[in-house]
């Protein structure tokens, strides 16, 4: 674990300018908004976003998924000497927006710092789709990208997987589901504000601290995990919920990066704890005055300093040994 930074209690000046600009804009809050309004206002988040960085080459192609083919979009960095890790990313967008493109940008500088090659894998949306739904595809692009993993240019036995927010929810209940299935083991999970435990009725500090005026609020929260898993039962799960699991052990090593004014940042940070707690190596890393959205923005300082952490911890995890058969599910 990692001893975070002071505290920065108003947003940096470059979150909070992107905060002047949505209000000037009357971008209404998240909760308020119906679901085709919401998926047009996460898609606006692209044209702040910059121009695209160029990338040795983008592969457009399709994965199988439980109910139909599933998008992917492909980032080869140019050839580094070695071979490259091949990282699966999963996008935001409260498990009801977001899709490939809205990742488009930020994923072009991941996979050219890292030198992994880098896919984007498309899942259903919630509340077309609601749980266990999104998480079943999410694992099904996980395997099949894995099996991919040479064709596409990549080290068929490095694997990571990673998301941004209800993303990030989706990899890790992808790590846990690879472990109880005896599927592809990921060296490394990387989780970019993570929601992994219901909203309602949270212990929590941060949904208090935080609860409005980021952007990111505990009513939008709420709703999401609304859409998402509506039965109070099953959003108990720990595929649904992660951070509700009885046992963390043997699931892959975790790189967590949390914004310091997010809601969902203390929820982050205890699940770096759990994992610690039952011997697997995590390190937590709050990026201090930034907003819940800050990886998909790339000209914010918070991205530039998360790119870092993430570059620094794909060096440090080597690909995983095999899993052998006689390693259990995990609760």
């Amino acid at each position: 674990m990692t001893t975070h930074p002071p505290p920065h209690p108003h947003p940096s000046s470059d979150a909070q300018s992107i905060l002047d600009a949505l209000r000037a804009q009357g971008f209404p809050p998240l909760e308020s908004a119906d679901v085709p309004e919401l998926r047009l206002l996460v898609g606006r988040l692209r044209q702040a976003q910059g121009e695209p960085e160029p990338v040795a080459r983008v592969l457009a192609t399709f994965v199988p998924g439980p109910a139909g083919l599933l998008p992917v979009r492909v980032y080869q960095p140019e050839p580094r000497p070695g071979p490259r890790p091949l990282l699966v990313f999963f996008h935001g967008g409260g498990w009801a927006a977001g899709d490939v493109d809205l990742v488009d940008r930020p994923l072009r500088q991941l996979a050219n710092a890292t030198g992994a090659v880098v896919a984007a894998a498309g899942y259903r949306l919630a509340p077309e789709t609601q749980f266990p739904g999104p998480a079943h595809d999410a694992y099904a692009a996980l395997c099949a990208l894995a099996a991919r993993a040479a064709e596409l240019g990549a080290d068929p036995g490095h694997l990571i997987v990673a998301g941004e927010s209800a993303g990030a929810n989706l990899a890790a209940a992808a790590c846990r589901t690879a472990l109880q299935e005896g599927g592809p083991r990921p060296a490394l999970q990387i989780l970019i504000c993570p929601p992994l435990a219901p909203a309602r009725h949270t212990p929590f500090a941060s949904y208090r601290e935080k609860a409005e005026g980021y952007l990111n609020t505990r009513a939008a929260m709420e709703r999401f995990w609304e859409l998402y898993v509506p039965d109070p039962e099953a959003a108990r799960s720990p595929l649904a919920a992660p951070l509700l699991a009885d046992d963390f052990s043997g699931l892959p090593p975790a790189l967590v990066l949390t914004a310091e004014h997010d809601p969902l940042r203390d929820e982050a940070e205890e699940y770096a704890r759990r994992l610690e707690r039952d011997q697997v190596p995590a390190t937590v890393r709050r990026l201090p005055g930034a907003l819940h959205i800050f990886f998909l923005l790339p000209h914010l300082t918070a991205f530039r300093t998360a790119l870092r952490h993430i570059e620094h911890a794909v060096r440090s995890h080597p690909p995983a040994a095999p899993r052998s058969r006689t390693e259990g599910a995990a609760s």
